[in-house]
């Protein structure tokens, strides 16, 4: 859940950001002193501040508190403020209160969100996978506790011939080898990870008691990232296997990710699409595809600008990110349209789960040189088993958006299955 505190009787960002903040799944809490806020933040874990600037001259043991709390939270509260006046001195006092986020009013709600998003998603992030190989079964359990201690989740392989299934089912960030197993060593396994394109940029770390440089070196070359010598201290075991995971995690969310939403790509998304209708075929289940478009975007980027244009894109992206559920998948397929996986759901059920997000999208407010204005989108919808194949389902969702269109836009269309 995403929360926002707000100091009782600061009313600076109007009732109507709140409101618009709710529509993006975000809950706004009033409080009324330091030890309130405090307690809220323990209970709901953390969220982010938000307080007029004005508070850090006229309320200076207020402000304090705020920091104290601040630190003694741990990084689970984030500070934002917000003033009429938008100079050096009033952003350099914001800084010197723990604030990390500075808005001129009026506030637009949608940039608002964009930045609450940011500090809970920095603080909501996944723990790091590691995929441990070692024939020695002590060893194994004492990194992986470590590595769990740290915060992490690890997968274990004892075996050589376990480790590619791990791969493909457990999808770690990371592998953590030993060198010397009995029947196929480190970097044998490591050449045979190598060999499929799906593995090839999951970093290896051998850890060994080899100390031949020549050996580490060509170990490294059939595949290895890195060579860590045996014993390691538990502190540098955690800070090299997170360094090298934050930066995996990075560049798979440059491949995999469009750069203005941080949702899937379009090749992503299709290859989504294949992997969900392999995986809904064996459990036996149905799923729905949705291509939803936004209407009349040429003239939103003719009036306003594309700058503009962008931040509806993002304001429709994160909605359907928070509004639909974690299974389903969500991508943009290009420009101004998108692409979602509904996993479990016929068209029926798809069709209202979209109506849902249309009614809620169609009352965001843009803002720009004081005025405001909203945006509508419409929606295609076509399931499996009706259609069988990736091409088959968007070629479907694809007719039913064009219908939308031709009816007046603003609506749901559900394809109908094919004829036989």
């Amino acid at each position: 859940m995403k929360n926002v505190f707000v100091p009782a009787g600061d009313r600076g960002v109007g009732a109507e950001v709140f409101d618009q903040l709710r529509i993006f799944g975000i809950t706004v809490h009033e409080f009324a002193g330091a030890d309130e806020v405090l307690r809220l933040a323990r209970n709901l874990g953390g969220g982010v501040l938000l307080a007029d600037a004005a508070r850090i001259e006229r309320e200076p043991a207020f402000v304090a508190e705020l920091g104290r709390i601040k630190r003694e939270l741990d990084g689970a509260l984030r500070i934002l403020f917000y003033s009429v006046r938008d100079d050096f001195e009033t952003r350099l006092k914001a800084v010197r209160a723990g604030g990390e986020g500075f808005f001129q009013l009026p506030v637009d709600a949608t940039r608002l969100a964009d930045r609450i998003d940011g500090f809970l998603a920095e603080s909501a992030s996944e723990p790091f996978h590691v995929l441990i190989v070692d024939d020695d079964a002590e060893e194994v359990a004492f990194n992986a506790l470590v590595l769990q201690e740290a915060g992490m989740i690890t997968s274990v392989a004892t075996d050589p011939s376990q480790v590619v299934p791990i791969l493909v089912e457990a999808k770690p960030e990371i592998i953590l080898m030993d060198m010397y197993m009995p029947g196929c060593s480190g970097s044998e396994l490591a050449a045979l990870i190598r060999q499929n394109e799906a593995f090839a940029a999951i970093p290896i770390i051998f850890l060994s008691v080899e100390r031949d440089l020549e050996k580490q070196i060509g170990a490294i070359r059939r595949g290895g990232d890195e060579f860590l010598e045996k014993p390691i201290k538990p502190e540098h075991l955690v800070a090299s296997v997170q360094m090298r995971a934050e930066r995996t995690r990075s560049i798979r969310f440059f491949i995999e990710r469009d750069s203005l939403t941080g949702l899937l790509n379009h090749t992503h998304l299709i290859e989504r699409l294949g992997t969900e209708i392999l995986r809904a075929r064996r459990a036996g289940d149905v799923l729905s595809f949705a291509m939803i478009d936004l209407d009349r975007f040429k003239a939103v980027n003719d009036r306003y600008g594309h700058l503009m244009g962008d931040q509806v894109i993002k304001s429709l992206s994160r909605l359907l990110s928070e509004r639909l559920r974690r299974t389903d998948v969500v991508g943009r397929y290009g420009g101004e349209e998108f692409g979602v996986i509904l996993h479990g759901a016929d068209t029926r059920r798809a069709g209202r789960i979209m109506d849902e997000l249309r009614e809620a999208f169609s009352q965001v407010k843009h803002r720009v040189d004081g005025s405001e204005f909203s945006v509508t989108l419409s929606c295609g919808i076509a399931g499996y088993p009706e259609y069988m194949s990736p091409t088959e389902l968007v070629e479907a969702a694809d007719r039913s958006l064009y219908r939308a269109k031709e009816r007046g836009r603003n609506r749901i269309v559900l394809e109908d299955p094919p004829a036989v």
